[in-house]
């Protein structure tokens, strides 16, 4: 499909595409049910030749447990990170589009610039809800930078992690004119930006226009879902449950708030319980109707799911959720703290889009998948911008 024109139809199988991230996994370890993995296969379900490019992680001991097939038969290109920030290795490959998941960060400049050299259709998946400096708002900047760093630094004493995130908070106000400078430089090298929600989009499209970058290109696309797992069921029935999933360990995830308002909704809801499942949990909840787990399989988590009525979260911030993805494919009512992007998007997925029975096609690889060459093709306004 590659062509020295670099031309391609679009629409049309056989289309070379390279997606990466600069990660280091064991060969035990690929991510297939995360955002690339998935696109990897779905695109290669489309026709295409699509291979994920990564780096191999020698030192964390492969999962011994973990039954994936020979590494002779998945579509992965092990590449080390000398490999992906030379243009000579790009050109060898011969992509005809190049997805990179790097999350619109200045210092992987080399590698876009290097992608560049082979083809100039790069699409990038920016990994965030666009508040990359003060200039979306003082206020509402200064936080984010202050928990980030809080969620970064848990383990800290809080006499010391406090006064540290907030000096961290303030030097990043001042560096912003120095990030969106570098951000200008990054989003040049980039012909097509892809969020993971309209709120995304919108502020990185405003941040676009105030650093003078071409907010037209930039597209919204979800993350997908493994929907082979996560979706609803008519013989599955669904009882008076919520459902919660996490890192809870992370700052970011605020397992108090959750368990207050577990508490609250609960005694409101005498027939109703509460599952909270993911890492960082105490042995016991404390309360006879809110029962704590670990991390499940995604085939256990799914039929959590499918049982539950409601998922909610609690984020300090979230852009996406994956999680919340999961659940509603499986049939769950989204609630989350107001205004957050997360709690956004849902909200306005179950009153715009009528989402019931519908959200796990919404968000499948296949349909994601269609979404990224659709951007990719030279007619695309993202394109043309």
């Amino acid at each position: 499909m590659h062509s020295p024109s670099g031309a391609c139809t679009w629409q049309s199988s056989g289309v070379r595409i390279l997606l990466h991230t600069d990660l280091k996994v064991s060969v035990s370890d690929l991510f297939w049910h995360r955002d690339l993995g998935l696109l990897t296969k779905a695109l290669r379900d489309l026709g295409h030749d699509a291979w994920l490019v990564i780096h191999p992680d020698f030192k964390t001991p492969s999962n011994t447990k973990n039954s994936a097939p020979p590494i002779s038969q998945v579509p992965v290109i092990w590449a080390a990170p000398c490999d992906v920030r030379n243009p000579f290795w790009w050109q060898r490959h011969k992509p005809d589009l190049v997805i990179l998941g790097l999350w619109t960060r200045p210092k992987y400049d080399p590698i876009r610039r290097a992608a560049l050299s082979a083809t100039s259709c790069i699409i990038e998946r920016a990994d965030s809800d666009g508040m990359r400096t003060a200039s979306c708002g003082l206020r509402a900047y200064a936080q984010r930078r202050f928990d980030y760093f809080r969620d970064r630094s848990s383990s800290w004493p809080g006499w010391i992690s406090l006064p540290a995130a907030g000096i961290y908070a303030l030097v990043q106000i001042l560096l912003s004119p120095l990030m969106e400078y570098r951000l200008w430089k990054t989003l040049r090298l980039i012909s097509c930006l892809t969020l993971e929600t309209p709120q995304s989009l919108r502020r990185w499209q405003d941040l676009a226009r105030r650093i003078g970058a071409d907010p037209v290109r930039m597209r919204f696309v979800p993350h997908p879902v493994q929907t082979h797992l996560f979706h609803a069921k008519s013989s599955v029935h669904k009882k008076n449950q919520t459902v919660s999933v996490g890192r809870w360990e992370s700052y970011q995830k605020n397992l108090p708030a959750l368990r207050q308002r577990l508490i609250t909704y609960l005694a409101d809801h005498p027939n109703w319980r509460s599952l909270v499942v993911g890492s960082g949990l105490p042995a016991q909840s404390g309360h006879s109707r809110i029962r704590y787990l670990p991390p499940q399989p995604p085939k256990k988590l799914a039929r959590l799911m499918q049982e539950s009525k409601i998922f909610l979260f609690s984020s300090r911030y979230e852009s996406f959720c994956l999680a919340a993805a999961e659940a509603m494919s499986c049939g769950c009512r989204v609630l989350g703290p107001s205004g957050l992007d997360a709690t956004r998007f849902y909200d306005g997925l179950t009153s715009g889009r009528k989402m019931a029975g519908n959200a796990s096609r919404f968000f499948s690889p296949t349909r994601v998948a269609k979404e990224f060459l659709q951007a990719a093709d030279p007619k695309s306004p993202c394109r043309r911008g």
